[in-house]
């Protein structure tokens, strides 16, 4: 019955005369009919990941550009090196500090807000000796920095495709004649976007900043599940073989890490560690890894069916729907306008989430132009890298310690991840090698 009205539906939208001119009602419904697809440009004919909560491992459907690397100056990529570097340590050390870091208000606040404040919004921790009308707080609400993010990263992508639609003018002309995908379509890897980034924040409640970076490591083996469930691919042995050492060596690291609370969860037990937070702390990172790899791979199921789709159509969309459910979520829990409200209250909050909001947006707008620029294999060296730097820099400043057998655990995943980078490296320059020897020699005999 459902696939017969949506048939009719069909009909009614694109074969009746009468309601042709409604383009945003079909365009929202059912996006836009492959027969009215222009051909591509060299701008459609580019293809790259919108990256999930962390935004950054979707790698294998983006190509380069038409340019070629040896046409980009050494000095570029240092550029994009940096850009990359700067943008997400920055993001990874305020997204510690926001989560496990005490913020100081007034005690007014407190008495303005005492009815609407909820336990999920912060915690009281105590009141400062030196100045008793000053309240130490730990903000709680991860969905709220969800929220933050996604408007900034929306806000950004919006301008970048409006100066991309001005500059270049047949792209602006031909949007609803090339081929785009409905618009409710993009709700499915907003919500799983959503609930990855939450658990990518709650988890630092109950496990250190070190565990939650290497069980990004992990990932591979939920996105190849459900590579296999939605876009119906397999994969080779090799990559289950690297994804199972990964996979072990992270679990080294998690059964050894120095049993430290974040004092988050309960207040009484400051600096006692307990199983069942230690649990939660897992089964957390993996519903962030369930939902991170389902939204990876829904996007690219998008992006495959519809060629003309880019990676700036894709951030704008799931942005949108992102904000949209994250503050109906949060006016649902009454904890919208506290937590604006906070933000006034204490201005070293407010300017953490600001900045942490900037090197996200930012963070993915440089990792669209690496990859469309250097590759896959080249931007994923380089988060390697990064994974790497953001550990050392948190042992740093939040005085995390690993034991011997801990720091095994990170040898063993990240030896993997650039013997990984390193064969898929050989692999693509055994086929170039191929393609040119193949080519006919048209040179005069």
């Amino acid at each position: 019955m459902v696939y017969s009205f949506h048939q009719k539906s069909y009909r009614l939208f694109f074969c009746d005369n009468t309601i042709k001119h409604i383009r945003w009602i079909k365009l929202l419904v059912y996006g836009v009919p492959a027969n009215n697809e222009l051909p591509l440009t060299i701008e459609d004919d580019h293809q790259s990941s919108l990256l999930s909560s962390d935004v950054e491992d979707n790698l294998k459907s983006n190509k380069p550009e038409k340019l070629g690397v040896k046409n980009i100056s050494v000095s570029h990529l240092v550029y994009c090196f940096f850009g990359l570097q700067i943008s997400f340590l920055t993001w990874g050390i305020l997204q510690e500090k926001i989560m496990t870091q005490n913020y100081v208000v007034h005690s007014s606040f407190i008495d303005t807000y005492s009815n609407q404040i909820t336990d999920n919004l912060l915690s009281i921790i105590s009141t400062d000796p030196v100045n008793p009308s000053m309240i130490n707080i730990k903000f709680r609400n991860a969905q709220f920095l969800v929220l933050i993010n996604r408007v900034l990263a929306f806000i950004i992508a919006v301008i970048v495709l409006l100066y991309q639609q001005n500059y270049h003018s047949t792209q602006r002309k031909s949007f609803f004649r090339t081929k785009q995908p409905p618009f409710y379509m993009y709700i499915y890897c907003s919500l799983s976007n959503i609930m990855s980034s939450w658990c990518q924040y709650e988890a630092l409640k109950y496990v250190s900043f070190p565990a939650q970076v290497l069980s990004k490591g992990c990932k591979m083996i939920p996105t190849m599940v459900m590579n296999q469930i939605v876009m119906g691919r397999t994969q080779k042995r090799e990559e289950w073989l690297f994804a199972i050492a990964i996979s072990f060596g992270m679990s080294i690291f998690m059964l050894n890490e120095k049993r430290e609370s974040h004092g988050n969860m309960n207040e009484t037990i400051n600096d006692s560690f307990t199983f069942s937070s230690f649990m939660s702390g897992i089964i957390i990172l993996v519903l962030y890894l369930t939902f991170d790899s389902f939204t990876s791979n829904w996007q690219q199921s998008l992006f495959d069916k519809y060629r003309s789709l880019t990676s700036l159509h894709m951030m704008a969309a799931v942005n949108f729907y992102s904000i949209l459910f994250t503050s109906i979520s949060l006016l649902q829990q009454s904890d919208f306008f506290p937590a604006i409200s906070l933000l006034f209250a204490n201005p070293a909050l407010m300017l953490d989430c600001i900045i942490l909001s900037i090197c996200s947006a930012g963070g993915q707008l440089f990792i669209f132009h690496t990859i469309s620029t250097y590759g896959a294999i080249i931007f994923t060296l380089i988060m390697t890298l990064r994974q790497a730097f953001a550990i050392l820099l948190s042992c740093f400043i939040y005085s995390h310690s690993i034991t011997w057998l801990g720091f095994l655990g990170i040898v063993i995943i990240f030896a993997s991840l650039f013997l990984k980078s390193y064969r898929k490296f050989s692999e693509r320059k055994t086929k170039t090698t191929i393609t040119l020897n193949s080519k006919p020699n048209h040179q005069n005999v």
